[in-house]
């Protein structure tokens, strides 16, 4: 949900950057080791945020009632069909399109192992790559820590609570009961049930 107008996701989803170009002299030594370092950085956070999301994706899957939804799959093919149609419209973006499609193929071998492995496992408390509830909010720290991308997955993680926040309120209902309900016989029989537990 858009945190500015509040409207779907989608209204605002083609837009997902934008290029400034910015002319500026550097010494080309340092700043090629510089860029080395950057994409370094970058490498590692995109292996620790992929780690992260196959851990939790994994600990839905044996943890839930319904089968896994496969909402990442959806969500990268959506964005591989978006950047298809910046190619077509001229952008040179093969290879955000070919790291898409790569993180897609690597996200579903994974999943699919996983599936595999649990196919004829009906406990999920015997299965050792399953995150255990209390090592959720550890796991998730992880992602708020990292230097480059921490802040913004923070922001988007506090934005998507505000958001559940604002529906539940929305939802939610206060009914004020008359002070004879108390004494009516439904309410005693409730209490007397409750009481009796």
């Amino acid at each position: 949900m858009c945190q500015k107008c509040g409207c779907s996701w989608k209204k605002h989803q083609h837009i997902t950057y934008e290029y400034v170009t910015k002319l500026t002299r550097l010494n080309e030594s340092s700043s090629l080791s510089d860029i080395n370092q950057r994409l370094s950085d970058l490498r590692f956070e995109k292996a620790e945020i992929e780690n992260v999301y196959k851990k939790l994706a994994k600990f839905l899957h044996a943890n839930s009632i319904l089968p896994l939804n496969d909402d990442i799959l959806e969500y990268l093919k959506h964005f591989i069909q978006e950047e298809q149609m910046k190619r077509n419209s001229g952008d040179q973006n093969n290879d955000i399109i070919h790291n898409l499609e790569q993180i897609m193929k690597n996200y579903e071998e994974d999943i699919n192992l996983f599936k595999e492995a649990i196919k004829n496992d009906k406990d999920p408390s015997n299965r050792k790559d399953v995150l255990k509830p209390n090592e959720i909010f550890s796991l998730v720290g992880t992602l708020y820590r990292l230097p480059i991308n921490g802040s913004q997955i923070r922001e988007q993680v506090n934005g998507l609570k505000l958001t559940q926040e604002n529906l539940s309120t929305k939802r939610e209902i206060i009914v004020r009961l008359p002070a004879k309900a108390n004494s009516s016989k439904v309410m005693l029989q409730f209490q007397q049930i409750i009481s009796s537990n």
